[in-house]
């Protein structure tokens, strides 16, 4: 039996592998829905059924803190918000944490929303982010994987 998760996160992974040109190597990490790319650019892939927003994303403190850690010893980690079929809006950590900050508590939740013909909005127990978010921030973020590839 193929499981909901192998679903959504198959969705990125498709994403992703039409946007890296030279292709993308995906490594497991130790919690579920965390993956590095090429090696070195962790993602946390989360993922809602809801086929109309508000879409909301709940973060144990352990998910906040393994994110924490891989920004640390990476530089950055990326979130994918997979919104059921209508949109994949992704974050790094700055973004993140502008809506979750480094205060963390034992669950915390962001909310995304989408009017029609418009770009997500982001929020959090801690704020909003202040710039909306396209449909394809996904494709942009890991763009940067094919220049940083071309330079190692």
């Amino acid at each position: 039996m193929i499981r909901d998760y192998e679903f959504y996160y198959g969705s990125v992974f498709s994403r992703l592998s039409a946007e890296v040109l030279d292709g993308i190597k995906i490594k497991n990490l130790e919690m579920q829905g965390f993956y590095l790319l090429n090696d070195r650019v962790p993602i946390y892939i989360k993922y809602s059924r809801s086929r109309k927003g508000p879409w909301t994303f709940n973060f144990h403190r352990e998910h906040q803190e393994y994110i924490l850690g891989l920004r640390g010893q990476y530089g950055d980690c990326l979130v994918a918000f997979v919104c059921d079929s209508d949109g994949i809006p992704t974050v790094n950590y700055a973004q993140l944490s502008d809506v979750l900050d480094d205060n963390f508590h034992e669950q915390e939740a962001v909310s995304i929303r989408r009017k029609l013909k418009e770009m997500y909005s982001i929020s959090g127990k801690d704020g909003v982010l202040s710039s909306k978010i396209s449909r394809d921030s996904l494709a942009v973020l890991t763009r940067s994987l094919n220049i940083s590839d071309n330079n190692s």
